[in-house]
């Protein structure tokens, strides 16, 4: 609905020219242009009824100007009785335009600036397009002059179609109902709360329904009120609608939203309530993709996916089991019993599956989506002292004793001896052979290509006189030849040994400087002539001798701990070595 405020002037007198003022028509939902029109429709009937004096709307605007006078949006009647002093006006005039579709809906209202008071308001509607306002208020403003002219007070005008009528105000009622129910209620844009509502003592005559409901179209008619009866409005509301439009590569997946199947794609879903939905596309053996998606009003959402393929899996059965197993630069293993069950993306692979002693194989599989399949392997064995690797050599380690360990540079595990064509790379090789109460001995070996190099190892046993000579020659030394197991007590014997040697040595320096002190006073005790020179110095020399006594026996217990660890030791290794 659009309202017009058309200003009236009431004159005393027929002959007299008053000043006028018309501010700027304010509204919404109207052009600017349709605005000017219509100002300019008012000032020039105005000023062809030879009644009054428009002031010009230039001269209006220099004047609140030069006063400095902030005037934005509606007017109330206070600030028009401002604008209308400052600009020497009698009579002040407001407009206001609000458009509803083809309903232009026109109040006026005229200031009597002297009074400072409303002097006349009008209501009219005028229904059609731009030129039909414009025709109806150019005959608005020709007959609110011609009444004022007259000196008869204007009345509250109906413009239909172009026709003035004259209005006389009776009531009727309207029921009102919507599908969905709780649709907000607007008439003449006044809000009337929610369906199903019935409103009572309605001006008779046409009004503009509005019905708005959430995620519904804006429901919008013209309805008829007539004197003392109801009007019965029901409407079932259109929901707002966007559409989808789902690609998929490769095409033909299933499409389903919110668990309701659609189609498949590409596919085109047309009309979809606005809200959001959860979509999920599904293809054989493709993986499922599942998302949360929102319908726009009034738009086309398009949706692609690129569905990913199912993984394939590959069933290996390899003989001999416990094979190595290398996918495109990725190493496997199959099980002890020679199955290896591999999950692969779909695509093309190389396969190359090595034992050692046994030949390589290579293959190339093609993985599919979901699918599964199986490759027999069967490596041939290869002769003795042959490598399926050209740069690969063999070892073969004799011994009668089976105590022995063998330490191979590069190799982790420890190897047992006797060792027969144990593959590796050719080169020169550091080996460390040792074992329990055996001599450890360290053996050089060149490792030739395709060639197995044949050394033999049998290593002395441990003798209890060279554990005996390491122990006099440093505690826990005897010990720690011995081997793991008396390596505990060797750690104690050295620690000891060290400790007490450490706090001897302090001991020793401690004892020689306390001496030292204790001289000094004997020489000062000789030397003295008096009888307190004496006294004192003999009190000082009998302190410090205690503290030499105790510093020279400290220094004999140390000497004593350093010597048992010394001795215990030796006896360790003598009697509890187990060697002989």
């Amino acid at each position: 609905m659009k309202y017009i405020l058309i200003p009236a002037l009431i004159l005393s007198s027929l002959s007299a020219q008053f000043a006028v003022s018309i501010l700027d028509f304010k509204g919404e939902d109207v052009q600017d242009k349709l605005l000017r029109a219509c100002y300019n429709q008012l000032e020039e009937s105005l000023i062809e009824s030879n009644r009054f004096t428009v002031i010009d709307k230039s001269q209006r605007d220099e004047i609140l100007d030069e006063q400095k006078f902030q005037n934005s949006g509606m007017c109330d009647d206070a600030c028009a009785v401002e604008i209308g002093q400052l600009v020497g006006a009698e009579y002040l005039m407001l407009g206001e335009i609000i458009g509803f579709g083809d309903l232009y809906q026109v109040n006026i209202k005229i200031i009597n600036i002297e009074k400072g008071d409303v002097a006349e308001k009008v209501t009219s509607q005028i229904e059609g397009g731009m030129s039909d306002l414009l025709n109806g208020m150019e005959d608005a403003s020709q007959e609110i002059v011609r009444r004022i002219a007259s000196g008869s007070a204007p009345q509250p005008m109906m413009q239909q179609s172009g026709q003035m009528v004259t209005s006389v105000k009776t009531y009727g009622n309207i029921d009102i109902f919507s599908e969905p129910v709780g649709a907000d209620v607007l008439i003449d844009l006044v809000e009337y709360g929610v369906t199903p509502r019935i409103i009572e003592k309605i001006e008779t005559g046409p009004h503009n329904l509005i019905l708005n409901y959430p995620g519904y179209e804006r429901l919008q008619k013209r309805i008829m009120v007539l004197e003392n009866q109801t009007v019965s409005v029901s409407e079932f509301l259109v929901p707002k609608t966007g559409s989808l439009f789902i690609l998929t590569e490769p095409p033909g997946a299933k499409v389903y939203l919110d668990n309701i199947t659609k189609g498949q794609t590409p596919l085109d879903i047309m009309n979809l309530p606005v809200k959001d939905y959860i979509i999920k596309v599904e293809l054989d053996d493709y993986q499922k993709i599942e998302r949360r998606i929102s319908v726009q009003y009034g738009e086309n959402t398009t949706q692609k996916y690129n569905l990913e393929p199912l993984p394939g899996k590959l069933s290996l059965f390899t003989t001999p089991p416990s094979a190595n197993i290398n996918i495109n630069g990725k190493n496997y293993k199959s099980g002890s019993n020679g199955i290896a069950s591999i999950e692969l993306p779909v695509g093309r692979y190389n396969l190359k599956i090595t034992k050692k002693g046994y030949e390589s194989m290579r293959r190339e599989v093609f993985i599919r989506p979901n699918d599964l399949g199986t490759l027999d392997i069967n490596l041939k064995r290869l002769p003795a002292g042959v490598s399926s690797n050209p740069d690969m050599g063999f070892l073969t380690v004799n011994s009668s004793d089976g105590r022995i360990r063998l330490r191979i540079p590069g190799v982790k595990e420890e190897q047992r001896l006797p060792l027969k064509y144990f593959e590796l790379k050719y080169g020169t090789y550091m080996l460390k052979a040792y074992g329990l109460g055996l001599e450890s001995e360290k053996r050089k070996v060149e490792i030739d290509r395709q060639r197995t190099t044949t050394i033999d190892i049998n290593l002395k046993k441990k003798q209890k006189s060279k554990a005996v000579r390491y122990s006099m020659m440093f505690p826990g030394g005897g010990q720690f030849y011995q081997g793991s197991s008396a390596k505990f007590r060797g750690a104690i014997y050295a620690t000891a040994f060290l400790g007490a040697g450490a706090l001897l040595s302090n001991g020793i320096s401690t004892y020689t400087s306390e001496k030292n002190i204790l001289d000094q006073y004997q020489a000062n005790y000789q030397a003295a002539t008096s009888s307190a020179d004496i006294d004192a110095s003999w009190v000082l020399y009998e302190q410090q001798s205690v503290t030499v006594n105790d510093a020279q026996t400290n220094m004999m217990i140390l000497g004593t701990t350093l010597a048992s660890a010394w001795l215990t030791s030796i006896i360790d290794a003598y009697f509890f070595s187990g060697l002989k």
